[in-house]
């Protein structure tokens, strides 16, 4: 492993990183053999967003003696409504879901508290105005149950606002070709003003740079894109390793360290394969053949848009209906059977679209999942 600054805080972290996203719904077993190959090659940061209990008990159990080698990222703000993954900007859930953190995962502390996916300028009042939830992560700093002060988000404006605040010490923030393809952000705020594309504010090039320059340390979460990267599906129809996309991550300026979301241990060393990997294997120039490195509007099932108020899994239902556009399988099938509630219940409402970081119209991809499933 190679280790670099986390920005200013002088932690040193490995370039590698492990994002937990993927083993939310995955058997201990898994949790367990995907973070012994992590740590075994040197991987020191954990990011654990997910607010569900089963997951935080799999990552206490897997960094059972080893809590030491680790730095574990929580999110301060992301809870649980009805069973499906929310956000909140509550400070006595928020606390709830902090100390059930703590408690699943057997430690006393948390190495990087990130205040959980500011995207929208009136969140961010709320979360870093008097009272908000950047008090409650300073209260907990001082508690010493917190060491260092993150964020987590999706779009430039706020982002970058936050990194000039000087208020925290780690951006988390998606770093990949096709979203860096876009030329600026245009906030639902703005769209709402009647702002158009042709006066759009910073870049994300800009935003890396005032990390870099202001010493705050950037995390590179979402580096395959959700794996649409690696599909000749994907709108430049250019495909790119693992290693490919982690080089460009770690290519840009200011970023600490890369996060691939892993589901099992064979994709964990996918990731690892970066570290022994050749000038070659790691060029990912074929990228400035294609204009089209654009992923807005295609989903990448983080499930940001949850709570659904009907209690649809949207990221699982877009994941399905999308693996069945390629190959309409018995498994597939098996698996939408299986959810609780299926997009046939969608009442259009709205809201899912409205958090949605990425600009997919979800509506039209639970029609879509109603098309091929039939219900």
């Amino acid at each position: 492993m190679r280790y670099r600054k986390l920005g200013r805080t002088g932690a040193e972290v490995g370039i590698i990183g492990l994002g937990a996203e993927y083993l939310e719904f995955v058997s201990r077993e898994t949790v367990v053999s995907v973070v012994d190959e992590a740590v075994a090659r040197g991987v020191n940061y954990i990011d654990l967003f997910m607010s569900s209990p089963d997951v935080r008990d799999n990552f206490g159990i897997a960094l059972q003696n080893r809590r030491h080698r680790v730095m574990i990222a929580g999110h301060l703000g992301a809870a649980l409504k009805h069973g499906q993954y929310c956000r909140s900007r509550d400070k006595t859930v928020s606390t709830e879901f902090f100390t059930d953190l703590l408690t699943r995962l057997q430690t006393d502390y948390i190495d990087v508290l990130m205040l959980h996916f500011l995207d929208e300028p009136d969140d961010y009042k709320v979360v870093f105005g008097s009272g908000g939830l950047l008090d409650l992560a300073l209260k907990l700093k001082k508690e010493g149950k917190a060491r260092l002060i993150g964020m987590s988000g999706h779009r430039v404006p706020v982002a970058l606002d936050a990194v000039n605040s000087g208020r925290i010490d780690v951006l988390m923030f998606p770093v990949n070709p096709a979203f860096d393809a876009l030329p600026g952000e245009l906030t639902l705020e703005a769209a709402k003003q009647g702002v158009t594309r042709d006066r759009l504010g910073p870049t994300r090039k800009e935003l890396y740079q005032a990390c870099a320059v202001r010493g705050v340390g950037l995390v590179a979460m979402k580096p395959y894109g959700g794996g649409v990267l690696f599909s000749s599906a994907n709108p430049s129809s250019i495909v790119l390793t693992p290693v490919q996309c982690l080089n460009y991550a770690l290519s840009q300026p200011g970023v600490s360290t890369v996060l691939p979301g892993c589901k099992n241990a064979a994709e964990m060393k996918a990731a690892l394969a970066f570290l022994e990997a050749s000038d070659e294997e790691k060029d990912y120039s074929a990228i400035s053949d294609s204009s089209l490195w654009k992923l807005k509007g295609n989903c990448v099932y983080c499930n940001h848009c949850l709570p659904c108020p009907v209690g649809i899994d949207i990221g699982m239902t877009i994941r399905l209906a999308d693996t069945a556009g390629y190959r309409l399988d018995e498994a597939a099938v098996a698996y939408y059977e299986a959810l609780p509630v299926k997009a046939s219940e969608c009442n259009e409402c709205g809201e899912c679209v409205e958090r949605c970081p990425f600009g997919v119209d979800i509506i039209a991809s639970m029609n879509r999942a109603v098309a091929v499933f039939g219900k």
